[in-house]
């Protein structure tokens, strides 16, 4: 099976890495599936973010920018870029490529497998401390709700 597939990644004065994202999502994704989309939810950057997306979104018609008019964070943007999705899988990463695009591709092979919903886990972090924090709660709450190890 060959789903469709929307790509949410929150952005955050991440101008410098987007260009690149960018290319490795298409890169994978068009190996995978032949309807896809790349959404970009820029969270209120005070760099060239959303003038990057605007630039990406020119040259690719598969890529939807969203800006929002100020910081709201990195959830509510994801959950902003995630209610614009069009297709029937939705895989979420971050604007800063410690998420590898070539792991979608795993992902999906699980789906294809009857699994519903797919949690990539990083090997190691490179989050300071507050991130570390937010990301152990997010882990603990789908853990006691999902039942996820």
């Amino acid at each position: 099976m060959n789903p469709s597939i929307s790509v949410v990644i929150p952005v955050f004065n991440s101008e410098k890495t987007l260009k690149v994202l960018h290319d490795q999502i298409v890169y994978v994704l068009s190996k995978l599936t032949n309807q896809y989309e790349i959404i970009f939810v820029n969270d209120g950057s005070i760099d060239g973010s959303w003038k990057e997306i605007k630039k990406i979104s020119e040259n690719n018609i598969l890529v939807v920018g969203i800006n929002l008019m100020k910081n709201y964070g990195q959830h509510n943007a994801l959950l902003c870029g995630i209610r614009a999705a069009k297709n029937e899988v939705i895989v979420t990463m971050d604007d800063d490529l410690q998420h590898p695009p070539e792991e979608i591709s795993k992902m999906v092979d699980k789906l294809n497998d009857g699994f519903d919903v797919i949690y990539g886990n990083p090997k190691t972090e490179q989050h300071g401390p507050f991130r570390y924090v937010a990301s152990l709660i997010t882990k603990i709450a789908l853990k006691t709700t999902m039942g996820v190890k």
